[in-house]
């Protein structure tokens, strides 16, 4: 029976292995072999041991593990069919050129909404997003991701279950995915561990108990007001006026039912000679330490400024809930505080207010009374920029279909100040029917006088509308035709606005056509 030969006889291994022994510069000459090729410059040692890698990942290459080891990994889970070959190619083209995340997150959301999964040679680059954008690669390239994690120590899912290791922006990411699935328990493992963690990990863990904030929290946000660290006592202070039945919320209802009080009187015979007549009592706070502890305290600046306790009654306004204001009606309060000595403070408060508790009989007696005042409208209020601005941004909390109309009577009045105004504070995302209805405008508006078309680019609103806009092939091309029949005496300015918006609503209707 003939010998066996040595897997290793022949290739090389053994006279490198030789020369390993030896010393690279007592040994003989090595000739060349396939693995290593021939030894390049003079380094003899550095030649060596390019040789002794080679040649040990060749001979490593399939072995070292018993046959039975050896499992094999479970089929991927299918997620649903995979995108049409122009969307890849986008995305492709996309993460090759570093394009703007939004534009990224709006070809994975569009996928996601169609059902579609990602090229498979494109998922490990996606890899870096699922952090930022969890639910919507989630839905695109879940299954591939866990798939792919699976050879190695852990899953993203095992990774979110254990946030007390690793770096603190992984500590992060992993406590708010608990918070996200168990909020209850999340608070529970911070409350025990919590003592023990640094003052920045402590803040941004009690920040993200934002995501599932309900009275549960209160008694450990509480306590938290109390905290060494001032940061973690601002992530309090920031969560706590959220929750109406929360011992600040109710601490600020008493102040501000001390600040501020309607008075009202009535003429002869109960009101029916003279009428009856409300005004506004304002008493001014003064500091004092329980103020400190909820968060409201005057900088230095302020407190050279003269202006102490009026930004204290700004302050104490904006914490309370809106039920402290519950005595009388919503359009009474906005209406006296535009006309108070003291307006700017109590309406800056009262908006803060509104924007943070959403209630709806606020908000639109918030937009309607401040579009008055705005318009010149409103008796006893002198119309300001600053009051214009702030109408824009209350109409922005109403719902999108109220925006809208809001939005399109102004159109209809063909009043660009307030039109600005309105598109300035925007929408995420426009309708097709007031898409078309603004560009009409904006047509007729960049054919007009060249004071208007100054106007119109002064602000660089126009340059951010093609992310709002619905992005349809006919608003692509009825902005390119904008630009086509711009006046040739045209500012740059509008110019290059109009371009950015041509530009990207042809982007983005193209990307739309290739999911279809």
């Amino acid at each position: 029976m003939a010998a066996t030969a040595s897997p290793r006889s022949g290739d090389g291994w053994e006279p490198t292995l030789a020369a390993a022994l030896l010393g690279a510069d007592r040994a003989p000459h090595l000739p060349p072999d396939a693995l290593s090729g021939p030894p390049s410059g003079e380094d003899a040692g550095g030649a060596l041991l390019v040789r002794l890698a080679a040649h040990g990942l060749y001979h490593l290459a399939g072995t070292g593990r018993a046959a039975e080891t050896l499992h094999p990994l479970p089929e991927r889970e299918a997620s649903g069919p995979v995108c049409p070959p122009a969307a890849a190619d986008r995305l492709a083209l996309l993460l090759a050129a570093d394009a703007p995340k939004v534009r990224l997150r709006e070809w994975c959301e569009l996928a996601a909404d169609a059902g579609l999964r990602a090229p498979p040679w494109l998922v490990p680059a996606l890899a870096p997003l699922r952090r930022e954008w969890p639910e919507t690669i989630a839905r695109i390239a879940g299954a591939e991701l866990d798939w792919l994690a699976a050879p190695g120590s852990e899953t993203p899912e095992d990774a979110a279950q254990d946030w007390t290791e690793r770096t603190p922006a992984e500590r992060r990411a992993a406590f708010a995915a608990f918070r996200r699935r168990d909020p209850a328990a999340a608070r529970a493992a911070l409350e025990a561990g919590f003592r023990g963690e640094k003052a920045d990990m402590r803040q941004a863990l009690v920040s993200a108990l934002d995501d599932g904030l309900g009275e549960a929290d209160e008694p450990f946000l509480e306590a938290c007001l109390d905290d060494r660290a001032s940061g973690v006592r601002g992530a309090a202070q920031n969560l706590l006026p959220r929750l109406p039945g929360s011992r600040l919320a109710q601490r600020m209802a008493e102040r501000v039912r001390a600040a501020l009080a309607i008075e009202t009187k009535k003429g002869l015979l109960g009101g029916l000679i003279g009428g009856t007549k409300h005004g506004l009592v304002v008493t001014l706070p003064e500091e004092a330490p329980d103020l400190t502890r909820d968060g409201i305290e005057v900088s230095e600046y302020q407190r050279r400024g003269g202006g102490l306790r009026a930004n204290l009654l700004q302050q104490i306004v904006a914490g309370a809930p809106l039920h402290a204001f519950a005595g009388h009606p919503p359009r009474l309060w906005i209406e006296l505080a535009l006309r108070s000595e003291w307006s700017e403070p109590i309406v800056q408060g009262l908006f803060r207010a509104v924007r943070r508790g959403r209630d709806p009989a606020w908000v639109r007696d918030l937009a309607a009374v401040l579009g008055e005042a705005a318009s010149g409208r409103l008796a006893g209020v002198k119309v300001t920029n600053p009051l214009a601005k702030m109408w824009a941004d209350a109409v922005r909390l109403l719902p999108q279909d109220e925006w809208e109309a809001l939005a399109t009577e102004a159109l209809r009045a063909k009043r660009l100040e307030p039109v600005l105004a309105l598109l300035e504070t925007g929408r995420p995302a426009y309708s097709a029917r007031f898409t078309g209805a603004l560009l009409d405008f904006l047509a007729l508006v960049t054919r007009g006088t060249p004071s208007l078309r100054a106007e119109l680019a002064k602000p660089w609103t126009l340059g951010r509308l093609g992310e709002h806009l619905h992005p349809s092939a006919a608003a692509a091309a009825a902005a390119a035709a904008i630009l086509a029949r711009l006046p040739e005496d045209s500012e740059e300015r509008l110019r290059n606005q109009l371009t950015t918006l041509a530009s990207t609503l042809d982007l983005r209707a193209a990307m739309r056509r290739e999911f279809a």
